[in-house]
């Protein structure tokens, strides 16, 4: 079965409802905060983690059980965490094509008509409900029902992957105020192609695809080289799948992507598109694409900076280095002495991860 997302969504719904009948028992105030959390919870998402995570293990020689499979959905609820600390720092509206948390909280402030600022407190719910779904990620993962010494292999990875994706988060919003700066942020428009790769490595790469498939792995008790395989394969992977995460947030549709289109150029926020952009375009046009990206108050300027970087070449080169780094990560499953079924699997994994529309 290489599509495990329906026994992801079916833990997740289960694991929802006991959690927010538990938060409902503390008071009945709680029920429009956790109704939020139910619906951000089991919004759908391409749930590529617990995807990596299930066939981690399948290449370690675990079997298809569903104990790995509510383990895998732990990682969801962690990336949940992420999607709702990300939509605040960046102040995004929109997630999945529907209102972000800490609009839906807002609302629930204006609907009740609550004293004092509906933003701030939509903020604010927003952290604490990121906050639970960080310690709601630990717990699922503890009560998978998988053996005390499968757990106690594979926290260490665990820990060490929320620890990677706060390190690339807080340089993600490093790079939009360092020195030089302007008001909309990206550094003053320069953007360092070596910085983008490394913040992309720890908060992409690594706790998209290699620590996902590294955890099954531990899990099943992994296998000497196997932990180097999926690390060798997951981080071109890794950076594929950001690269067209950068492609699609410029010149996606966002009735695909359920995001406004620009929203990087808007808020100064550099990436791999631009940087390509920037190297690419003739001096003029690279000095005129710096002075628009972070401009969010100047009219026109993310349509205008979307059509400077189409004419730089930056999308073909974007996809060209797309089909190289999966390419890379494909030649090495091919190599591998993982088992065909598991190799199918992650085969069909990268393609979907790379080859997509949102």
């Amino acid at each position: 079965m290489t599509d495990v997302r329906p026994r992801v969504s079916a833990v997740l719904r289960r694991f929802a409802d006991a959690r927010g009948a538990a938060l409902r028992d503390i008071d009945a105030d709680l029920d429009p905060f956790v109704r939020v959390a139910e619906d951000v919870l089991l919004s759908g998402g391409k749930q590529v983690r617990p995807a990596f995570c299930y066939w981690g293990w399948r290449g370690a020689g675990g079997p298809d059980c569903d104990e790995i499979v509510t383990a895998a959905a732990a990682l969801e609820v962690l990336h949940a965490c992420a999607l709702v600390h990300d939509d605040v720092m960046d102040g995004s509206q929109l997630r999945r094509g529907a209102p972000s948390a800490q609009r839906r909280l807002t609302l629930v402030h204006r609907r009740a008509r609550l004293g004092g600022d509906p933003d701030t407190f939509g903020r604010s719910a927003a952290i604490l409900l990121g906050d639970l779904f960080l310690t709601w990620a630990d717990d699922l993962l503890m009560a998978s029902g998988l053996t005390p010494g499968a757990l106690a292999r594979a926290w260490p990875t665990y820990a060490r992957m929320r620890g990677e994706l706060v390190a690339g988060q807080y340089l993600d919003l490093a790079s939009q105020v360092g020195p030089g700066a302007s008001q909309g942020g990206a550094g003053g428009g320069q953007v360092d192609p070596a910085r983008v790769a490394r913040i992309a490595r720890y908060k992409t790469a690594g706790y998209t695809v290699v620590r996902p498939l590294q955890l099954g792995a531990l899990l099943a008790g992994s296998r000497p080289g196997l932990l180097e395989t999926y690390a060798a394969f997951g981080h071109p992977l890794g950076e594929a799948f950001q690269l067209r995460d950068d492609v699609l947030g410029v010149f996606g549709d966002p009735a695909v992507t359920g995001k406004p289109a620009g929203e990087d150029l808007r808020d100064g926020r550099p990436n791999g598109l631009l940087a390509l952009a920037l190297r690419q375009a003739r001096p003029a046009a690279a000095a005129r694409l710096r002075d628009l990206v972070g401009r969010p108050a100047r009219p026109g300027a993310v349509e205008q900076a979307r059509e400077l970087i189409a004419a730089s070449g930056a999308p073909a080169a974007a996809e060209e280095r797309i089909a190289a780094r999966t390419a890379q990560a494909l030649a090495v499953l091919a190599r591998s002495d993982l088992d065909d079924t598991t190799r199918g699997a992650l085969m069909e994994l990268a393609t979907a991860a790379t080859a997509r529309a949102q």
